[in-house]
């Protein structure tokens, strides 16, 4: 969806921020349109496993990434799903305290940005991700990308 500006955002534009850990970008593209903020299918092990940024910030133990997840309203209970054992992103945290403190917390999460990246210039490389959210959401079917 275009924001009010004529940009938009992405699956690729924030499965990009979030794998480099570039939280503020992240913020800020949530900011504009959080519309796949739950898309749990951005990420997969190729072996049938999918998972979306909440699970991915938890497996890598990226404090402020689940922090920008949860202060921009992503579902504390979408997990992983597929052919194996499907996780909850609490149980992705298992051990991680700062993370699961943060999943449990009844209070809200904030996240203060400390500057306000550029957005994204489009790119080729955004057409397969995005293709496959396109097909995921008129069909429900989701097939690997990379």
């Amino acid at each position: 969806m275009a924001t009010p500006n004529g940009f938009v955002v992405t699956r690729r534009h924030l499965k990009d921020a979030c794998d480099a850990a570039s939280w503020d970008l992240l913020d800020r593209l949530l900011e504009l349109d959080r519309a796949a903020i739950d898309d749990d299918a951005l990420y997969t092990d190729g072996w049938g496993d999918h998972w979306g940024l909440l699970v991915e910030c938890v497996r890598q133990q990226r404090v402020d990434g689940v922090r920008v997840l949860l202060a921009r309203g992503a579902d504390r209970s979408r997990g992983s799903w597929g052919d194996g054992a499907a996780h909850t992103p609490l149980e992705v945290a298992e051990g991680n305290a700062p993370i699961t403190a943060l999943l449990l917390s009844a209070t809200p999460v904030v996240y203060v940005r400390q500057s306000e990246p550029a957005l994204p210039a489009p790119s080729a490389a955004d057409d397969p991700l995005d293709r496959q959210g396109a097909v995921r959401d008129r069909t429900g079917l989701v097939f690997p990308v990379e």
